[in-house]
């Protein structure tokens, strides 16, 4: 069994096994290689040697609140609720802005809510492979950040996000609001780029392929948000100074490359390619284990060069300094917490998350049953 990129659709390869680095690129992968079972690195330990968890205590004060506000947009109804409830969305809030009070954590979750329908609407769900439908939406959720007043959009998505930027407007420095602007409009054109990527078969080397990542993992949108969240005023020299950026930066892959790792076996069931230990096997020529080895020794990698650049960050002065260790304690939070969360939620393995965890073995074909469910 092959995966195909033409509109992402699997069928049965007749041609020759070749390298991946010599296919043609409708023949990408051959799944029937994979092994049964995959060993992935144990990233979540690789990470928690420097990096901290943490779970708000507002938590499901916020969820139960946050919950509400989903449901009353009727995206979706019963059982397709229930299951959207019990990935644990909450939890991941919780965890991405743990030092937050009940009254800035709050929209911060709502956030998360909106930022994981608005993903899995474009990269799994009813406008995967239309550019038109991405752009619109696009369109109307960047409306909605540019123009405070503009009309409700009919987009649900967009209409969710309205709320919330209502909602932080008066609570957030002028600054932040420019950030989240800024780093919404980078996440929503990498969406709508990487939608692009599936329609016409194009695949990225992988610096470019990082490059986009740092963007569709919409890490960069938690930060200004991060920056709400504990009521932060950080001068703009702080996000220029080239060591912080190289800091946020790289606490981005840290992040965004665990992922890949551990969303790979089921995004390759679902025949997707937008996943970084798939762009390494097809630009290198990598069987699946010679890959994870790969991204093992990548992220260590990364690891050090963040911690390097941590040591290295400059002093602000007294009162900046004191909001940066608040500002990069979060930062840390947030890439452990989701990390972490990964096993907390069966959003990943299923049933199976704690026994991957203690294992760090996977097997590499989910049930499609464990994809996300969002409906226009």
């Amino acid at each position: 069994m092959a995966l195909y990129l033409q509109t992402g659709n699997i069928g049965q390869a007749s041609a020759p096994q070749e390298t991946a680095r010599n296919m043609p690129k409708h023949k990408l992968i051959d799944r029937s290689a994979f092994p049964s079972k995959i060993r992935m690195p144990n990233l979540v330990q690789m990470t928690g040697k420097y990096l901290k968890t943490k779970i708000n205590p507002h938590w499901k004060q916020a969820e139960e609140g946050s919950y509400k506000w989903f449901e009353s947009y009727g995206i979706h109804s019963d059982q397709k609720l229930q299951k959207f409830f019990n990935t644990e969305f909450g939890l991941m809030g919780a965890l991405a802005f743990p030092d937050a009070d009940l009254e800035h954590l709050r929209p911060a979750m709502d956030f998360v809510l909106w930022l994981f329908t608005f993903d899995d609407l474009t990269d799994t769900e009813g406008l995967r492979d239309d550019i038109n439908g991405v752009e619109n939406a696009v369109n109307e959720v960047m409306d909605v950040l540019r123009n405070p007043n503009v009309a409700q959009p009919k987009f649900i998505a967009a209409q969710m996000l309205q709320s919330f930027y209502g909602r932080i407007q008066a609570d957030s420095t002028e600054a932040t609001i420019q950030r989240l602007i800024e780093a919404c409009e980078g996440y929503t054109q990498a969406t709508l780029k990487q939608t692009m990527n599936r329609s016409f078969d194009d695949l990225p080397t992988i610096d470019e392929f990082i490059q986009l990542r740092r963007e569709t993992s919409a890490m960069k949108v938690f930060y200004p948000i991060l920056e709400y969240s504990l009521s932060l005023d950080l001068p703009v020299e702080v996000f220029t100074d080239p060591v912080m950026a190289e800091l946020l930066v790289a606490a981005n892959d840290l992040l965004t490359w665990a992922n890949d790792v551990y969303s790979f076996p089921i995004e390759q069931s679902r025949g997707d390619t937008h996943n970084l230990v798939f762009i390494v096997m097809w630009n290198e020529g990598l069987d699946l284990e010679s890959a994870m080895d790969y991204m093992d020794k990548l992220m260590q990698k990364r690891l050090q060069e963040y911690l390097d650049a941590k040591a290295q960050l400059r002093s602000f002065g007294p009162k900046v300094d004191s909001q940066l260790v608040s500002y990069i304690q979060g930062v840390e939070y947030c890439v452990q917490g989701s990390i972490a969360w990964t096993f907390m939620t069966p959003r990943y393995f299923g049933s199976d998350a704690e026994k991957v965890r203690e294992t760090s073995i996977a097997d590499i074909m989910i049930p499609e049953s464990l994809a996300p469910l969002v409906t226009a």
